[in-house]
This record gives C-alpha cells, structure tokens and sequence, in this order.
C-alpha cells in the first residue's frame, strides 16, 4: 500500500509537467511542423522528466520563436535539416536563458532551417555554442569587428574597456575561443578569427 500511493503523485506531477510543456511549446507548434515534420508532443520527452521539463520547453519555444522570426524577417521559407543537427540543437539550447546565448541558438537554428546556409553548417558550431559564456560572445564579435579582423596585444585594454568587461575577463574568453578552435592564437600575436570561427559568424550573420 505504502508503494502505491508513492507511485500515483509522482505519475499526476510528471503528467502536469507534461501538459505545462505542451502549452510552452503551442505557439510555435506550425514552425516545429515545419522543421521536424513533427508536432509539439513529440519533442517533449527530449526535455527529461523531472521539474525542468517546463523551464527547458519555456527556453526552446524562446529560441524557436526568435529563429522563426529571423527567416521571415529575411523571406525564408524553412527546410527541415537533418535530425543529426536538430536534436543536438533541441537538447543543448533547452538548458539555455540566458539573453546573449539565446540569441546565438536562435540564429543557429535559423541556419540550419533555411536551405541556403545548411549545407554550410556544421556539427562543430553546435559543439562551440555548447561552451561559450556570454562574454565569449561579445569578445568574438569584437574580434571580427576590429581593424584587419583581429585584436592585438595593445588592443586589449580597450577592446576589455568597450565590452566593460575587466582585462582578465577579456584574457580567459580569448583563450576560451582558442580552445573551440574559433581564435587563434591566445596571447602573443594578434587574436584572429580563425576559418571555423569565420564560418561559425556567417552562420549567425542576418
């Protein structure tokens, strides 16, 4: 008796769970027809079953809704990509809240969606997303922006003053990118973009 009334709460939770899920997921239910062949209910097993299901269905529909807008806003017409890149795409960005990374998901997912970027798009810009804090970011932006498309030792004081950031901060995200294979090199020579970082910026790119 004692296990059966442990069972039941635990199965009504998990099935409200559920249901809060779905309702995340309804307002871009067509978009996900689009790109998974698929509907809402499909996808919500891929966000666990335990109490970050909805917080992990909240942050998708976030990213789907942003990734939707993107290809409209250029008169794209979506394709659904490959499941290979799909799914590791639904499951790394569902953990995901935070507004600079949300933005780089969406736009992820918006390239691979759109038929005339997925050819270029590669599994090791998911893997980089994966690993990248928002001042990762901000400081590979930076890095592209500059004069000549990199960041010399002498740059850095100002480029750390510009994204208000301090220069240690500035150090460990250009040795981050490094270790992604996105900027090379760390300290010494000027910072730069290597050709995976310029592919992964052009998959981002409006």
């Amino acid at each position: 008796m004692t296990e059966s009334t442990s069972i039941i709460p635990i199965s009504d939770e998990q099935a409200k769970l559920g249901q809060k899920a779905l309702e995340a997921l309804q307002g871009v239910g067509g978009f996900l027809r689009e790109i998974f062949g698929t509907v809402p209910e499909d996808l919500v097993g891929y966000f666990g079953g335990d109490l970050l299901k909805v917080r992990r269905a909240e942050n998708f529909a976030r990213i789907a809704r942003e990734a939707r807008e993107r290809l409209k806003a250029r008169g794209i017409e979506p394709e659904p990509p490959s499941i290979s890149i799909l799914l590791p795409i639904v499951v790394a960005s569902a953990d995901e809240s935070r507004d600079e990374l949300v933005d780089i998901w969406a736009r992820l997912l918006a390239a691979a969606a759109d038929p005339g970027r997925a050819k270029a798009f590669r599994l090791a810009f998911i893997e980089a997303a994966k690993k990248l804090d928002p001042l990762d970011a901000a400081v590979l932006q930076a890095i592209s922006a500059a004069p000549g498309g990199s960041v010399t030792p002498g740059m850095r004081n100002s480029v750390a003053e510009q994204l208000e950031a301090s220069r240690d901060e500035l150090d460990i995200s250009i040795d981050n990118l490094m270790k992604l294979e996105l900027v090379d090199p760390a300290t010494g020579d000027p910072a730069h973009l290597t050709p995976l970082g310029r592919q992964f910026l052009r998959a981002l790119s409006d």
